[in-house]
């Protein structure tokens, strides 16, 4: 029994302080409010959710079923059926993956793959890696890599923009598709390829 004791005694202070503190290793969501720890506590670790999860901010890795969100900071691989929602700033470690949409509200930092049938980071934002989509509208995001969808748009893009439309302020790189647009380029418009330096 004081083996038994050795262990619970500290789990069950680590437990205790982490509740104090506002920060749980692992968060379980069916939908807000059923979830643990409740959407007032930072997840530092893993966020499983069946249907949708929030909350404050979250560290690590975030799964949902349908959804995942996040009021303040976001840092991690996300991965969801229906939607990532970022209000804060992200920093995206790997992948951002979702069946519908990737929004992120402010700075978003992207470093590997963000997919989606409509990538959103409405922020200024970086993205060192690949975006995918059908529509990847990002208006303050530079890109370190690649666009690829039906409609790209960039603020700076340092590599390729795929797609149907692509459109950069600033291309440094090659723009493929049906109408291209590099607004401080040397051709404002393009059919088909655009070179940017």
């Amino acid at each position: 029994m004081s083996k038994l004791f050795k262990y619970i005694l500290p789990v069950a202070f680590l437990i205790s302080l982490s509740a104090q503190a506002g920060v749980s290793p692992l968060g379980l969501s069916i939908v807000p409010p059923l979830e643990l720890p409740p959407s007032s506590f930072t997840v530092v670790g893993a966020r499983l959710s069946v249907i949708y999860g929030e909350h404050v901010n979250m560290y690590g890795l975030d799964v949902g079923a349908i959804g995942n969100i996040t009021d303040q900071n976001f840092v991690g691989i996300a991965v969801a059926g229906g939607f990532n929602y970022n209000k804060g700033t992200a920093t995206i470690i790997g992948l951002q993956a979702a069946g519908i949409a990737n929004v992120n509200q402010n700075k978003a930092d992207i470093f590997g793959l963000q997919v989606a049938l409509v990538n959103v980071n409405e922020a200024e934002s970086v993205i060192g890696g690949l975006e995918v989509g059908l529509v990847n509208n990002s208006s303050y995001t530079n890109i370190i890599g690649a666009q690829v969808g039906l409609y790209n748009k960039a603020h700076v893009v340092n590599g390729f923009q795929i797609g149907l439309v692509n459109e950069a302020e600033t291309l440094h790189g090659i723009q493929i598709g049906l109408a291209n647009f590099n607004h401080t380029g040397l051709f404002s418009f393009a059919p088909f390829l655009n070179i940017g330096f």
